[in-house]
């Protein structure tokens, strides 16, 4: 690929680019003259357009017919052309108004997905990556029935895991009041992966008696804490990007991909930090005429996670990062006030 020389050039693809996203159809010169913000005869952008093509940044897929943008030329768009897009106050206020209903950091991520895949058309994950660092950062207890308990676990990353447990005693609020205070006390702060079997039986150890009335409490912590030691998940709007023209190999890559959590990890793990993967780029076949667009989250001064659309080639590419950054934003914020941490 290389770069346009001259500065028509520029807008003209640019002019391409987004004739394209916003029709899907191929774009004629004819078409494109009206388009541009300086006098240009028809001819003149068909001769450039026909300089792009042999550059690689535009293709024509019937003789007679307009350019489309090739991934190079998607590539460059959004490395050089594309014009930053303010979210609309309304469709902030969509945003913010559905993720300020969640009560705990894993409805919120749901909610996200779901609101983003709405307002995007894309395929959306919100994943909470595997990480060595992961804490726990405090426990809740709540009573489910007579005999019936809830743990609450809420790691570091932001991520929140729940588990029942049966007592051989009537729970009180008393009880779930020594709950919380014995094993906040004994392990926040401890890191999720170091609470094992070996670890588990210590403590009990160091309860005595107390460890007695303890048991599925125990257990309950220590199912909970391998979950968010690992990768996970959440996404929606998986039908956005199935209804496309996609030949039968590549749908069946794409549900494939879309259905696997495996899959999702070592997508996200392959990418990166990328904020913009294009086609081919990702690496992933399944994915060659699609884009991913990546925004992270955070609670700390690190990331926590990432929110990725999947979508098509042709996509208004503007909009959906905004979208995404805006997304990105409220997520780390309320995550932030969920957990209590301030900010940094």
């Amino acid at each position: 690929m290389q770069p346009p020389t001259t500065i028509r050039k520029n807008k003209i693809l640019k002019a391409v680019v987004e004739a394209y996203i916003k029709s899907g159809e191929p774009v004629g010169s004819k078409s494109l003259v009206n388009t541009l913000d300086f006098p240009v005869s028809s001819a003149t952008v068909r001769n450039e357009m026909s300089e792009l093509s042999e550059m690689g940044l535009l293709l024509q897929p019937h003789t007679s017919a307009g350019r489309i943008p090739s991934q190079e030329g998607i590539r460059f768009y959004v490395n050089k052309l594309m014009e930053k897009q303010p979210l609309s106050s309304s469709k902030r206020a969509v945003i913010y108004d559905a993720l300020s209903y969640a009560d705990d950091p894993e409805k919120l991520l749901k909610i996200t997905v779901n609101t983003l895949a709405d307002l995007t058309g894309a395929a959306v994950t919100a994943t909470t990556p595997a990480s060595d660092n992961a804490r726990i950062h405090r426990l809740k207890f709540v009573q489910t029935g007579r005999q019936t308990c809830m743990v609450v676990v809420i790691a570091s990353t932001g991520l929140v895991k729940t588990r029942l447990f049966k007592c051989d005693y009537v729970v009180t609020d008393e009880i779930v009041r020594v709950y919380e205070t014995l094993f906040n006390k004994s392990l926040e702060g401890m890191p999720v992966k170091g609470v094992t079997p070996a670890f588990v039986q210590t403590l009990a150890v160091e309860m005595g008696d107390l460890a007695l009335l303890v048991p599925g409490a125990l257990a309950a912590i220590m199912s909970a804490c391998g979950e968010i030691g690992g990768f996970n998940s959440t996404s929606a709007g998986r039908a956005n990007v199935l209804s496309g023209e996609l030949d039968s190999d590549t749908l069946k890559g794409l549900i494939k991909l879309l259905h696997s959590s495996e899959a999702i990890e070592a997508l996200i793990i392959g990418i990166g930090s990328r904020k913009i993967v294009v086609g081919d780029e990702s690496g992933v076949p399944a994915l060659r005429d699609m884009s991913v667009i990546n925004e992270p989250y955070n609670i700390d001064t690190s990331c926590s996670g990432m929110i990725s659309a999947i979508t098509p080639l042709c996509c208004d590419y503007a909009y959906i990062v905004s979208a995404l950054e805006y997304a990105g934003e409220c997520v780390s914020k309320f995550l932030k006030q969920m957990l209590s941490i301030e900010d940094l």
